[in-house]
């Protein structure tokens, strides 16, 4: 069905919008779709540059028909509609927006303002506007696939910010600029990140918004690589100090046509990306052998590595970020739960497993008896630190409680030193898996592939030889 036949339903006539701001002239408009107009644009101008995007409906990662959307600055106090242009003919829409409280629905960002209304088509079509000048994000459905309750617009107030490596994946704001109606530029300097961090730009809290209470339809509210709405993360290769731009200009087409970033180091970071462990029991004091232990990066956190180990008491191991002897150490200004040897190697007064964490960038070293938890559905639940999900000793192995459903399998190793300088809810820092047998970390990359068990199965795990099985 055209969006003309669509518009017909329901309005009794489609007929030329009257010219209800003055001096605008719709015949500047050549290309086909919706276009924002108004005194709130600050314009009387209908360009190219005021024309919407094709919507994205994050529920599928799909483009969505009758769906549009544009970033756009509007004036507060002033009228606004929108117009559309199907084969020549013009066709206006409005809507009486009323404030609509996305954050008590799930997975929506905590954005200050937010209206929604019916669209309204035709003559009478209800002029819209907000309260204060801003950048705003404009979405808008035609529920052409009728799984809303209505066709319909929302309006968002856009604040900027990153989401990523540099806040736990929270959520940090940049400095309000002077609102500019044709181009913007916002500005993070000295952002702390890791080898390998990953961000995106966002507004609010979240990643979406949905339309609608149901959730059928959902908008991005994030900007990834080329700042494509809802693209990949951002990746930088070096560690250190950044500044970070985002740039916005006013453009029609693609959103990402809309804006453009750009990532400074201005600090190259001097901490190592790898750490490895040697001992009587990983590779016998030799460098060259296969039991030498490499750690895990924590994920987000540079110069941070762990590893979870059985350790015999008063075996001797310490640690260097080279295969060498060349500036090894055993100990750091900060050490907790380790003693040491005649030589000054770290030892375990009691045989059992450990988790080893090295915080380099903080100068501290932990020794504390593992733990390691089963997260998800699976388990029953996705609570952190949940007792009843803890592995359990049996011999040199750790076994899982049996799963109570058929779903994906989550594990992760809690090191109470890394939680008071992380967060417990951040348990996917030192996640890992078993793919054929063989434990596989996440370490500083991301979301690993899924592994789905079958309700009463257990997970056994043998960190010194790194295998792990499901039965």
């Amino acid at each position: 069905m055209s969006i003309s036949a669509i518009a017909l339903m329901f309005a009794a006539t489609s007929c030329e919008p009257e010219n209800q701001q003055g001096g605008v002239d719709f015949d500047e408009i050549t290309l086909d779709g919706f276009y924002v107009y108004g005194a709130a644009t600050g314009s009387t101008d209908i360009t190219a540059d005021y024309g919407m995007a094709a919507g994205l409906n994050e529920v599928s990662q799909s483009k969505r028909g009758g769906m549009y959307e544009k970033y756009i600055v509007l004036e507060g106090g002033k009228e606004f509609f929108l117009v559309l242009n199907e084969a020549g003919q013009k066709t206006n829409y409005g809507a009486a927006l009323q404030e609509y409280n996305v954050t008590e629905l799930a997975d929506n960002p905590g954005i200050a303002t937010v209206k929604r209304g019916e669209l309204v088509i035709g003559e009478n079509a209800p002029a819209m506007k907000v309260d204060k000048t801003g950048l705003y994000h404009i979405v808008l459905d035609l529920n052409l696939e009728g799984d809303l309750l209505y066709p319909q617009i929302i309006v968002s107030d856009v604040q900027w910010g990153v989401r990523g490596d540099m806040n736990s994946w929270g959520f940090t704001a940049f400095e309000a600029v002077e609102v500019n109606a044709q181009t913007m530029t916002w500005t993070m300097k000295d952002v702390e990140m890791p080898a390998g961090g990953k961000f995106k730009f966002a507004y609010g809290h979240g990643w979406k918004i949905q339309l609608d209470d149901a959730g059928n339809v959902k908008a991005n509210t994030n900007l990834g690589v080329d700042c494509v709405s809802g693209g990949a993360d951002i990746v930088l290769e070096k560690g250190g100090l950044y500044d970070i731009t985002l740039t916005y200009t006013l453009k029609g087409g693609d959103i990402a046509a809309s804006y453009a970033f750009t990532t400074k180091c201005t600090q190259e970071s001097q901490l190592p990306t790898e750490l490895y462990m040697i001992g009587s029991e990983f590779g016998a004091w030799n460098w060259e052998d296969a039991g030498v232990v490499t750690m895990v990066p924590v994920n987000g956190a540079s110069g941070s590595f762990w590893a979870t180990r059985y350790f015999t008491a008063n075996q001797g191991f310490k640690f260097n970020a080279q295969k060498n002897w060349n500036g090894s150490f055993s100990g750091r200004t900060t050490s907790s739960g380790v003693s040491f040897d005649g030589d000054g190697n770290c030892i375990v007064e009691t045989d059992g497993f450990y988790t080893i964490y090295v915080d380099l960038a903080n100068d501290v070293l932990a020794v504390e008896p593992a733990a390691v938890y089963g997260m998800g559905n699976c388990f029953g639940n996705w609570e952190v630190l949940k007792e009843e999900n803890k592995f359990v000793a049996e011999g040199t192995t750790l076994v899982s409680p049996e799963t109570i459903a058929e779903d994906e399998l989550r594990m992760y190793v809690a090191a109470p030193t890394a939680i008071t300088t992380f967060n417990a809810n951040d348990w996917w820092r030192m996640e890992f898996m078993i793919f054929d047998g063989v434990i596989e970390y996440r370490g500083a990359g991301g979301d690993q592939a899924r592994v789905k068990v079958a309700a009463g199965q257990k997970v056994t795990l043998d960190f010194n030889a790194g295998t792990g099985s499901i039965n």
